[in-house]
């Protein structure tokens, strides 16, 4: 039955004109009946009891399952309770003026006075209704200046000359809540909450009306995304009543929820800039993503880096080859020659240590005190030390790099404390430890303090309503004798045979 209500709620916006089409136009009626009657014009147009019965029986109807909507569409949205209540008892007031209209229409000065009253009464619902669905300034905001004045009302403020525009921010120059918040609520949220139309009094299109609320209070609470209203009612499951947004309108995806529970759990910082907060991994490379640069911000020559790598290879006998066809970055691979390799050679990479994506230093000479170089290669990705004489105290060198991936410590003197030192990776997410006196509970502990299950889970989400998406794309064509997957264009092209 919930369903079905809400269903039939939704039909209000519709059926609603129904009625103040009707009873307007009865009204014009009647008042050009009455001009024919006066002035004895036959050729002016004058309802019969019959013809004016039938109209108000259509209005009267109409008019009562507009209300009844109404009604339903009250239960399952999410409105403020005052304006709801006005429009509510407004429209119960018209339908009941409208099965009494009914009553008198035999005519009669009754019947003139009622149904002029009725629409002022019409009137007056459909302008609480218009205020509920656009705003309480929709009719006057367009005003000329003029009229405006006749009226009492606030003239619009006038227009801005237009301005140079200015220049697109990066994650350089970005503010936090201007530049990544609000964005996301505009367009998510402003459209039920913003400054013309504020359902349950709450408005999202400002830092200060998130934190004053609406009926319910603030919709944020900053340092506590689980007590902050916002973040409680998208966190719903899209089915429940007070999910937002509505399920009808477009979702949030992972990543703007990632963002807000992020920004509400660090303080719900207003004028910070991005680079200049502590980003968590996830965090920052969604920012990155969408504004464009990174923290750290030029990126090395590739030019020159290529030629101090070539120099470098000739020099130490390793392999260093760039990991792009574009860009500066590196893979250095040193295990082609063994010990020879040690703590000094490691050292001489650093011209080019900012470049330094991938480093294979397995089966090689370093110590733990010759990896101080490696905490420079804030670039790195991935590094493979197995076969070494690192242990622990070597690990050192390596939790500063915060975009470490992989990491291969097979035959190592790896413990537990090394393994527990390493949750200051945040993107660590392949950890090879065979052949070392680390323990499988202090793994799993580590991959508990890594991983966010949460987000996993929200991914998943959006991944599953993507395959509903292309599922729904699908096409297969039935010929009669069986059933054969229609072919798609792409499908075709690979099946083709490569020309010479």
């Amino acid at each position: 039955m919930h369903d079905f209500g809400e269903f039939f709620g939704h039909l209000h916006p519709v059926i609603v004109h129904l009625p103040i089409g009707i009873f307007l136009l009865l009204g014009v009626l009647e008042i050009i009946g009455a001009i024919g009657r006066r002035r004895n014009a036959s050729w002016l147009p004058v309802l019969s009891p019959g013809q004016r019965a039938l109209v108000l029986a259509l209005g009267a109807a109409s008019a009562v399952a507009s209300a009844t909507f109404g009604w339903l569409l009250a239960r399952h949205g999410s409105y403020d309770d005052a304006a709801v209540a006005t429009h509510q008892w407004l429209g119960f007031a018209t339908a009941a003026a409208a099965m009494l209209l009914l009553l008198l229409r035999r005519g009669g000065a009754a019947y003139g006075l009622g149904l002029a009253s009725f629409l002022v009464l019409l009137t007056l619902a459909a302008h609480f209704g218009g205020k509920l669905t656009h705003g309480s300034d929709y009719l006057v905001s367009a005003l000329p200046p003029s009229l405006a004045r006749l009226f009492g009302v606030p003239p619009p403020p006038p227009k801005i000359a237009a301005v140079k525009k200015p220049a697109p921010v990066t994650f350089q120059t970005a503010t936090i809540f201007e530049n990544v918040v609000h964005p996301i609520l505009q367009d998510r949220c402003e459209s039920c909450h913003g400054p013309t139309h504020n359902r349950g009094s709450l408005r999202l299109d400002s830092w200060e009306a998130m934190l004053k609320g609406g009926k319910h209070g603030p919709a944020l609470k900053p340092n506590d995304p689980a007590g902050s209203l916002l973040a409680q009612r998208i966190d719903l499951p899209v089915e429940a009543k007070e999910h937002m947004p509505p399920r009808a309108k477009a979702q949030l995806s992972a990543d703007d929820l990632g963002l807000l529970d992020w920004w509400i759990a660090s303080g719900a910082p207003r004028q910070n800039r991005v680079a200049a907060l502590d980003l968590p991994p996830a965090i920052e490379d969604v920012l990155a993503t969408r504004l464009g640069g990174n923290r750290d911000g030029a990126v090395p020559d590739r030019g020159a880096t290529l030629q101090a790598a070539a120099e470098l290879s000739r020099a130490l006998g390793i392999l260093i080859r760039p990991l792009t066809p574009d860009g500066p970055w590196l893979e250095v691979n040193a295990r082609p020659t063994g010990k020879s390799f040690g703590d000094a050679e490691l050292a001489r990479l650093g011209p080019i240590a900012a470049s330094i994506q991938w480093l294979d230093l397995g089966a090689t000479g370093v110590t733990d005190p010759g990896l101080a170089p490696v905490a420079t290669m804030h670039q790195l990705l991935r590094l493979h030390l197995d076969g070494t004489a690192v242990s622990d105290a070597g690990l050192a060198s390596v939790t500063g790099l915060k975009r470490l991936q992989y990491l291969n410590l097979r035959g190592t003197r790896i413990t537990d404390l090394g393994v527990a030192a390493l949750r200051a990776l945040p993107r660590l997410r392949a950890l090879y430890l065979w052949q070392t006196a680390a323990t499988p509970d202090a793994v799993k502990s580590l991959g508990d303090q890594l991983v966010d299950e949460r987000r996993i889970d929200r991914l998943k989400s959006e991944q599953a309503e993507l395959g509903r998406q292309i599922e729904a794309e699908r096409f297969e064509g039935d010929i009669g004798d069986a059933l054969r997957p229609v072919t798609k264009p792409a499908e075709k092209i690979a099946g083709k045979k490569s020309s010479p």
